[in-house]
């Protein structure tokens, strides 16, 4: 009931808030990033996984990389304890690929770095599967999930994964084209300590045509991720927390309708503009919109370039933001990158039998040289220099299924995405800044 009210507070704050003249849409800016800070001598440094499915049609593969020489222990999580630990060691000419080991569908799995950084992604793909994105390294105050929905024949299961030795509960704040969703089954969810709890959102709030969920930890913490299940294909996403712009270097393919996705938890508006970039470097139109507060707002991106695109998505506020495209069989979602950056970690293109595409996106006014080289398992590399242009994206295609992740450097700050498509279906992941 506290929640109800407060979000009744928040609603009649917004009615006040669209009474006065909208703000001037901001100034497009992306943060430039700020390098990590790397764990001490010693230190660990943890990534959470989850979501993955493995069963006797599909399989799902971790793709491990690190910034510098690490080890990492991946270990399985099932009914509060670890069922399976997987250990092993990467440097810089190394990227680790390590098979699901445990055929029991979906399951979550917690990975540390001794010694260094690293990142981490998950595949999944089999009949009726293609799908995966970047496992989580560090825990917000309040995770953004936007862009699902739960149409007739969807399924649409958002994942609370709970790592952690102590039960965490949290709240779930929830919006469609209704706006506001309220109810007793989002409210005090309890996820026991090393265990998942499963929400089946198309079973709370059916028929929602667009639907996100902020997720508000009450007690402890949780890593959540959304599952989007069409029938035909799978979509899976991470919960992020909020900022002020999002890049997205894999917003659009061929052949798929984008929909951009965004979530403003706090109680005032966020005005937001909308870049688009091409392969071209053509002037793509902008545009502007305002996600009421608290609220999301849907925006389409069809129609905006005939080949693959990328946006940037800024805001005069902090908000969340999720890519999700479509097409008659397939379904893709990624979250954007929150920062620019001059290094980063790709793990998972190559995993795909069918192979990748890599894609940047050089927001930028300058011409940039980028070095992105291959990485596998057995320490073979292969380094590959382009150039690209200013205000455009550039797609390469990874074709050596041995590929277990990607390093890429560039002489100015940029961000870096990668996509896959089999058999009609399709998945988008991102990448982690490093350096």
């Amino acid at each position: 009931m506290t929640r109800v009210l407060g979000l009744v507070v928040a609603a009649l704050a917004m009615v006040v808030a669209i009474t006065q003249p909208a703000p001037v849409p901001p100034v497009p800016t992306v943060e430039a990033t700020s390098p990590s800070e790397a764990p001490p001598g010693g230190a660990s440094h943890f990534t959470h996984c989850p979501w993955s499915r493995s069963d006797s049609l599909r399989n799902s593969a971790y793709s491990v990389l690190g910034e510098g020489p690490a080890g990492f222990d991946l270990s399985f999580l099932e009914g509060g304890s670890v069922e399976d630990r997987i250990s092993g060691r990467i440097d810089s000419d190394t990227a680790a690929r390590v098979e699901n080991p445990r055929p029991v569908g979906a399951s979550a799995a917690l990975v540390e770095f001794s010694g260094g950084l690293g990142a981490v992604g998950v595949v999944a793909a089999g009949e009726g599967l293609l799908a995966g994105d970047l496992c989580s390294g560090r825990i917000p105050d309040s995770w953004h999930l936007p862009g699902g929905s739960t149409l007739e024949g969807e399924s649409l299961v958002l994942r609370l994964f709970n790592p952690f030795t102590t039960d965490a509960r949290v709240d779930l704040w929830a919006f469609s084209e209704l706006g506001i969703e309220a109810g007793e089954a989002l409210e005090g969810l309890t996820v026991p300590a090393r265990r998942t709890r499963v929400v089946a959102l198309e079973e709370i709030l059916p028929r929602r045509e667009s639907l996100s969920i902020v997720v508000r930890p009450v007690l402890g913490s949780v890593i959540p991720a959304m599952v989007l299940d069409t029938g035909m294909d799978t979509a899976v996403w991470p919960g992020t927390g909020a900022g002020d712009g999002w890049e997205f270097p894999v917003a659009g393919a061929v052949g798929l309708r984008s929909d951009l996705v965004l979530t403003n938890e706090a109680s005032i508006p966020v005005n937001f503009v909308i870049e688009a970039f091409d392969e071209l470097g053509a002037l793509l139109p902008a545009q502007v919109g305002r996600i009421e507060g608290p609220g999301q707002a849907r925006v389409s991106l069809e129609g905006l370039s005939t080949s693959g695109f990328g946006v940037r998505v800024t805001g005069d506020g902090p908000f969340g933001a999720v890519i999700v495209a479509r097409s008659e069989t397939g379904v893709a979602a990624t979250v954007g990158a929150r920062t620019t950056a001059t290094e980063w970690l790709v793990p998972g293109p190559g995993v795909v039998s069918s192979g990748s595409r890599l894609r940047f996106l050089n927001a930028g006014v300058t011409e940039l040289t980028v070095t992105y080289r291959t990485l596998t398992p057995e320490g073979r590399t292969r380094a590959n220099v382009i150039s690209i242009p200013p205000i455009s994206v550039r797609t390469v295609h990874i074709a050596a299924p041995e590929v277990a992740g990607v390093r890429v450097t560039s002489d100015g700050p940029l961000t870096v995405g990668w996509l896959s498509a089999v058999s009609g279906r399709a998945m988008f992941s991102g990448a982690v800044p490093s350096g």
